[in-house]
């Protein structure tokens, strides 16, 4: 009766983390994203100086703010999330976990989430000083701030990404828990993910849409079989 007691226990824990790791990947993916939308809209390196004075003037450095102090924290607080119950979800595999692969996706996540922070802040210093105490703008220190924060998230930020998919997709591979499609798709996404040089949205974007897909995944790989 004990033994049937540890069995449930464990089942539930193990329900738990996939749970845990499946909602915290689709709230990352989601936050992600809306917070990408937002603070794409700060003005870069092209906008004129009086393009860039009347998106300050305008209410929209609110937005600014809403996408980097709270959206995109909130997403990488997330991330954080789904890094650790998808490696506890590995460790409760049947499968020996390879330790060092396992410690290379923990450092590669910790690095994405450190230069998301850096880069929202970045992306927000205009936009606080405006709102919160009222600075004036210098156009061109405006638009370097923003350019700054592309290339820490863009591409700094995607090279950690790479190594996380690269590395996350081959622990699930080892454990026996994610199709052999995901793994080599994987691998691809990784691959564009670090050559790629742009500033450009589109690249950010590959990332939370791979995520969104590895937590449908992980959703539906505790439900029955129909055969």
């Amino acid at each position: 009766m004990d033994r049937g007691g540890g069995d449930d226990a464990a089942r539930f824990e193990r329900l738990r983390t996939r749970r845990l790791a499946s909602g915290a990947g689709i709230a990352f993916a989601a936050l992600f994203l809306v917070a990408l939308l937002i603070l794409v809209r700060t003005p870069g390196g092209r906008p004129t100086d009086q393009d860039v004075i009347a998106f300050y003037a305008s209410d929209r450095p609110r937005w600014t703010l809403l996408g980097g102090i709270y959206l995109l924290p909130i997403a990488v607080v997330a991330f954080l999330w789904f890094a650790v119950a998808f490696r506890l979800w590995v460790e409760e595999r049947d499968r020996p976990m390879d330790r060092l692969l396992a410690g290379v996706q923990a450092l590669s996540a910790a690095g994405f989430i450190t230069l998301a922070f850096v880069a929202a802040s970045a992306a927000t210093a205009i936009a606080a000083g405006v709102e919160l105490a009222d600075y004036p703008v210098d156009a061109a220190i405006a638009r370097q701030f923003s350019v700054f924060s592309r290339t820490l998230l863009m591409i700094f930020g995607m090279r950690m990404a790479a190594i996380f998919v690269t590395s996350t997709a081959r622990l699930g591979d080892g454990a026996g828990i994610l199709p052999r499609w995901f793994v080599v798709g994987s691998y691809a996404v990784a691959a564009a993910l670090f050559l790629a040089a742009t500033l450009g949205a589109w690249l950010v974007v590959v990332f939370p849409l791979w995520m969104l897909v590895l937590s449908g995944l992980i959703w539906m790989s505790g439900r029955p079989s129909s055969a």
